[in-house]
């Protein structure tokens, strides 16, 4: 009697834990309701706990065309995830004793100008090197994602500059450059591109049978989903790339294959516990202030709990690579759309689901620290505040009753800590954002004290009126940049200025404050600011993004049938 019953124990419990896990699922497949049809792309996902996957699926299509749907077995570039690989192989050469980490980049590759101050493939690693961002820079060339591009036009671009954003290891600014590079330095120490080199040092190991560095366009590779955008009209048209320089992203995998390489930081076959520590320590600044990035990923908190991630962007393709390493808990996504989809905020709505407990405890202590500040109170902070050092804009709004923060490719909720002072929510809590609203020369204004990875950053409130349909004739010309060899037209088609390049579309220019406007690169904003002589007329733009500095553009003048700088 005494062992039936026990049985019976036995079989409601594991009935309890089926039926628990299935609620999971289910709510699981509900985050990604939208993208489970057939007539959309979608995410192939991998939820681990504990060292195996606990649930996995496709959702959506990996090919519209042949109607092909996602399966956790479908291939996809996954972007910028793949730095945290591209940093594996650096640590793997150091353990070689081929390179060190505080060896100068020029000692690799000579060709890099010497901008005055040594350059490390530390500083790379952890992205304070300063180095302009080179897939920026061929946007403001003018060059499509579509086009095909080499290591070779890609590090001639690098090294036409002739400054860069900061000196290195003064500021933590996110660069491809610094990763595209890497790729060169395993190339030049081994012999071997990073494709070949990580087959025999990581994916082999980790018999990650359906990963590669996708160096060659022209390559089959099987399973492969294809990369979708919105289209204008309604559904989705293909969204894809032949750019072959890799290191920066460019690696295609499945998300079978993440939990392989997931795994090796639980129990590391590459590398060993001395190169996971390293990938997943925060740098330092000059002045000793640590960085929320350490080599190839994010170190980080999410309500309350270590969070080491990133994510990946390009072109059609998007990925998520998120670890709770404490809870042993990972979500790992590769999808095939942009638009309107996020997955690393996907991520972390599947990581609410399994890790709700885990998360009730944290969250109460961040609740207690929030100073209590009224919405009507926040709206005073609303407004645009423009840099002109950086090039950049910070805009303020208050949503839900809350104080968020939007820039080019960026939305932070902001924490309020009193006094004009917030933090960005979601960021590292020992390494948050921070900006600090002080009152200007007038008493109704403020300027923005912005800590976003250095030293602080001065913001102005941005005043005066955009510029409308009837001056834009002003801003007409033609506009030239030496070290992008780029020359960009601006004119006026329907009451709107547009710029044009040779192979690039027509760009519409978007008014943004007095003198500025905006535009879309194929990853965030680019801003260009219009500069004027002593008599007002206009003598060039200062063009930058998040990762670009501004860099000048002077105004040709035509003289005869030739065009000459002002």
């Amino acid at each position: 009697m005494k062992r039936t019953t026990i049985g019976v124990l036995l079989f409601c419990l594991l009935v309890a834990d089926s039926l628990l896990a299935q609620s999971l699922k289910d709510k699981v497949d509900r985050v990604f309701a939208e993208w489970n049809t057939t007539s959309s792309p979608g995410c192939a996902l991998a939820v681990v706990k504990e060292g195996r996957i606990i649930y996995e699926r496709g959702y959506g299509m990996a090919n519209l065309e042949l109607g092909v749907a996602i399966t956790p077995q479908s291939v996809f570039d996954i972007g910028s995830v793949s730095k945290e690989i591209t940093a594996m192989a650096m640590l793997l050469l150091v353990e070689d004793r081929k390179i060190a980490l505080d060896d100068d980049i020029r000692k690799y590759i000579p060709e890099m100008p010497d901008y005055g101050h040594t350059i490390t493939l530390r500083h790379m690693l952890h992205h304070t090197s300063g180095l302009r961002n080179y897939d920026d820079l061929f946007d403001l060339v003018g060059i499509p994602e579509a086009d095909l591009t080499t290591d070779r036009d890609a590090l001639e671009l690098t090294v036409r500059q002739k400054g860069v954003n900061f000196k290195p290891g003064e500021e933590f600014l996110y660069s491809d450059t610094n990763f595209f590079l890497m790729s060169l330095v395993v190339k030049r120490v081994t012999g071997q591109t990073l494709r070949q080199f990580a087959q025999e040092r990581i994916f082999g190991p980790l018999e990650m049978t359906s990963t590669h560095y996708h160096d060659d366009h022209t390559m089959i590779v099987p399973r492969r989903a294809t990369g979708y955008a919105p289209h204008n009209g309604g559904g989705f048209e293909i969204d894809m790339s032949n750019f072959e320089q890799v290191g920066d992203g460019s690696v295609m995998t499945t998300v079978e294959d993440l939990f392989k390489w997931d795994q090796n930081f639980e129990h590391p076959v590459v590398g060993g516990p001395e190169a996971i520590r390293q990938l997943t320590t925060p740098g330092k600044l000059n002045n000793g202030q640590p960085i929320p990035y350490g080599m190839g990923l994010y170190i980080d908190h999410y309500r309350g709990l270590r969070w080491i991630h990133h994510s990946g962007e390009w072109v059609g393709y998007r990925a998520a690579f998120s670890r709770f390493p404490e809870q042993h808990f990972s979500t790992l996504l590769t999808c095939n759309c942009i638009g309107s989809m996020n997955p690393m905020g996907l991520a972390k709505q599947v990581a609410d689901i399994y890790l709700a407990d885990d998360f009730g405890q944290a969250e109460k202590a961040n609740a207690a620290q929030a100073a209590n500040v009224p919405a009507t109170e926040l709206q005073q902070y609303v407004g645009t505040f423009w840099s002109q050092e950086k090039g950049a804009l910070r805009k303020f709004e208050v949503r839900d009753n809350k104080l968020v923060m939007v820039a080019p490719g960026l939305t932070y909720d902001l924490f309020p800590l009193g006094s004009g002072q917030f933090e960005a929510l979601e960021a590292d809590l020992e390494h948050r954002q921070k900006y600090v609203f002080r009152q200007s020369g007038k008493s109704d204004e403020f300027d923005l004290e912005a800590w976003e990875g250095g030293a602080p950053t001065i913001y102005n409130a941005v005043k005066g009126s955009l510029p409308d349909s009837s001056r834009l004739n002003e801003y007409v010309g033609s506009y030239r940049n030496d070290e992008l060899e780029a020359v960009w037209k601006l004119v006026v088609r329907d009451g709107k200025l547009i710029r044009q390049q040779w192979m690039a579309e027509d760009q519409e220019l978007q008014p943004a404050f007095p003198d500025g406007f905006i535009a879309d690169l194929s990853e965030g904003q680019f801003l260009m600011h219009f500069n004027r002589d002593t008599a007002g007329k206009i003598t060039g733009f200062d063009a930058a993004s998040d990762m670009v500095r501004p860099m000048t553009f002077t105004k040709l003048q035509t003289i005869g049938t030739h065009q000459v700088l002002r």
